[in-house]
């Protein structure tokens, strides 16, 4: 059991860096740095110290390493510091950790299958592919009104993160197999579809012929929005499009005007000159930056739902459903962090005397050099 390398998750998950927890904790910042690198062990009465310096229970340092996180698809064009990195990345791993606890509650449970992976060599391909997913999973060409729902029903892992503005998507694929995807819960609801569908198309597409920003952003478009849809709606040629049927199909498929424009160009609906004129007069009203009448955001939900399966069921106990949902337990007990399965190494802690002495002390009046 690696703690150091938990101690470190953590951290990153806070947005600390070594000197501010050492401050925190009350001890130095070699301390920490000996912590993380695994040269040392911190005494019991310090770990309850990072513990709530972290905001995390103590048998977070105490779990099983569930996930590999490989083939980062992070935009070209984030503007993320390395600490927003590293600290959403911390969030993805801990939450996929606890995903993929709460999945094996239900070993029997629903197999999606291999993710799809899709060839492709021109910007054809590109529409071909997303309509060819959309058919493999059953999805019709009607709006998908549940976006993350849909996904997940997939076998896709999508998770939903607060971070700064310039976040995006992430997508990834967890212990070289599962494929995952996490948007940013702060952008507005049609931002967060096209950017989960973005990511979708960084996992399912392959091929060195187009530029995969490109690619994924014409895939995006095209799984959202079929080409069949855009010839139902609005014909094979136009002159023009009105806004007031942008915004009737905007609230339909749950997707910006600014696609929409942009399908039509794409699909040789409306010409060059239409499209830059539409622009423009977007821009006049102040609609390229925020449009009117919102799309409801999207919220993940199969998490939530196998945790409250399992409690049906009573598989867990309510303070270990509280702990895969990473919310607080309604009714906590001095317990309640071990109450996970624990290993052999959290039992020691918890029979050490050291941390029995001090379970009735508020860790804040600690303070421990661990030198």
């Amino acid at each position: 059991m690696n703690i150091g390398a938990r101690i470190k998750l953590a951290r990153a998950r806070a947005r600390l860096s070594i000197r501010e927890l050492a401050e925190k904790v009350g001890v130095s910042g070699t301390a920490i740095s000996k912590f993380e690198r695994g040269e040392t062990m911190p005494r019991q009465s310090t770990l309850l110290n990072i513990a709530k310096a972290l905001s995390v229970g103590a048998e977070f340092f105490f779990r099983e390493v569930k996930v590999d996180v490989v083939c980062p698809a992070y935009r070209k064009r984030s503007s993320l510091s390395g600490r927003d990195r590293q600290a959403i990345e911390g969030i993805i791993v801990e939450t996929l950790e606890r995903y993929l606890s709460a999945e094996q509650l239900f070993p029997e449970g629903h197999d999606p299958g291999d993710f799809p992976r899709l060839t492709i060599d021109s910007v054809e391909g590109v529409e071909q592919a997303a309509d060819s997913l959309r058919n493999e999973w059953t999805l019709g060409l009607d709006p998908v009104d549940d976006l993350c729902g849909s996904l997940e029903k997939c076998g896709v892992k999508v998770i939903s993160v607060s971070g700064p503005s310039g976040f995006d998507g992430y997508s990834c694929w967890v212990n070289h197999k599962i494929p995952a995807i996490v948007f940013n819960s702060n952008s507005p609801g049609d931002r967060q579809r096209f950017d989960i569908a973005h990511e979708l198309g960084h996992l399912a597409l392959t091929g060195d012929s187009l530029d995969d920003e490109k690619a994924a952003h014409r895939f995006a478009a095209a799984f959202l929005v079929p080409a069949s849809a855009v010839y139902a709606e609005l014909g094979r040629k136009r002159s023009n499009l009105s806004f007031d049927e942008l915004l009737l199909l905007k609230r339909k498929y749950r997707v910006s005007m600014q696609v929409w424009m942009r399908r039509a160009y794409d699909l040789a609906v409306i010409d060059q000159s239409t499209y830059t004129s539409l622009y423009k007069r977007l821009s006049a009203r102040g609609w390229r930056s925020k449009e009117p009448d919102g799309v409801p955001k999207e919220e993940p939900q199969r998490l939530r739902l196998l945790v409250y399966q399992a409690l049906a069921e009573n598989l867990i106990t309510p303070s270990y459903a509280a702990t895969l949902l990473d919310e607080k337990p309604q009714h906590p007990v001095v317990e309640q962090a071990l109450s996970e399965p624990s290993s052999a190494l959290v039992k020691e802690y918890a029979r050490n005397k050291e941390l029995t002495a001090f379970a009735d002390i508020d860790p804040e009046v600690l303070r421990d050099d661990d030198r």
